[in-house]
């Protein structure tokens, strides 16, 4: 891209999945620079692209290599994680909804068990499993679950790694930039916020970017759970389910759930197991892979997004999931364990 076209920020995609950040790091101008250095790194032709001298290159070069998102080569810089262009981008998307397919088939065929199991929790006594899928399945099993399998004890996916800076030494995450539309990052995802009380959970899973803009329905329900909650009104969290008209999830039911999502999760990943050698050479096939063989594991947690992403909008269409017209469904829940899914192995 460089100097042969338009350089498009708004098409420039970045995800975070860890504990760090590297945004007080970034600008609109770092961030081209970031997508320029995949395509060469050359900073003295860079800089008579940007106008700059190779100097003032530097200067914007240097606060990120401090912050461990670009290393210094022979030939000039790279950036230090996963970056693709829209054709590597396309490549990905395209490999990972294929192998999508094998998730849903291995799931459906678990379905009914899937059913059973739900069927012993108390909640569903108020919520079937129909209304409540999304969360349990798609959610709970095949984001948090499976994408916990995959990076434990390096099994398929290596932890996210350290990427210290001056202001968190500590950090470990997996990063990646996108160039392509929003659905390329996978488009669905778990946020949650801990509650005043020890071990309870506001969880909403949902699909990211819906008409162009962050969830209105996401950001609708989390303005209520604020102000709920700032009101001094809840006393209980089962008072906030209530109030916000969502289930309410106990350590009992959660507990029991986890059991079921651990065994389900276990043979979605002998999935990636059996197709991993094609994943990795996928990797091995775009640039980053060549001047960043260790974005193998941010690249793995970019692919799973995908993949588990295009699985749930597969078995919408098959009506293995109800999806409602928000698309999004949350929860109050209470758990044993502070971090889940990626976050749990951040130590490992």
């Amino acid at each position: 891209m460089s100097g042969q076209k338009e350089y498009d920020g708004s098409r420039i995609y970045l995800s975070l999945a860890g504990s760090g950040d590297p945004w007080s790091s970034l600008s609109k101008l770092r961030k081209r620079i970031l997508r320029e250095l995949h395509d060469a790194p050359d900073v003295g032709n860079l800089a008579s692209i940007l106008d700059k001298t190779p100097d003032e290159l530097e200067a914007e070069i240097h606060p990120m290599m401090a912050a461990s998102l670009v290393h210094e080569t022979d030939g000039g810089f790279r950036p230090s994680f996963l970056v693709t262009d829209e054709s590597e981008t396309q490549r990905v998307f395209a490999h990972a909804s294929d192998f999508s397919k094998a998730l849903v088939d291995t799931t459906e065929a678990k379905l009914s068990w899937i059913k059973s199991e739900y069927e012993k929790l108390e909640i569903n006594q108020e919520h079937g499993f129909e209304e409540v899928s999304l969360f349990f399945l798609g959610g709970r099993i095949l984001d948090i679950k499976l994408l916990e399998k995959l990076t434990g004890h390096n099994r398929v996916m290596p932890p996210a790694p350290a990427r210290p800076s001056p202001s968190r030494p500590d950090a470990h995450y997996y990063f990646y930039m996108v160039e392509g539309d929003p659905k390329n990052l996978g488009g669905w995802g778990q946020d949650d916020s801990r509650m005043p009380w020890d071990g309870w959970y506001f969880i909403t899973f949902g699909q990211n970017v819906v008409d162009g803009e962050y969830n209105p329905h996401r950001r609708s329900l989390e303005k209520q759970y604020e102000e709920l909650i700032e009101s001094g009104k809840a006393d209980t969290p089962e008072f906030v389910g209530a109030s916000l008209g969502i289930p309410v999830v106990s350590l009992s039911d959660s507990n029991m759930w986890e059991n079921t999502a651990d065994l389900l999760a276990e043979e979605l990943c002998g999935c990636y197991e059996e197709s991993v050698e094609s994943i990795r050479a996928l990797h091995k096939g775009l640039r980053s892979g060549t001047y960043a063989p260790h974005s193998i594991g941010e690249f793995f947690c970019w692919y799973a997004h995908i993949a588990y992403a295009n699985a749930i909008e597969l078995m919408e269409e098959r009506g293995t999931l109800d999806i409602p017209d928000s698309r999004l469904q949350s929860a109050i829940w209470c758990r044993e364990r502070e971090n889940e899914g990626l976050l749990a192995h951040l130590s490992d």
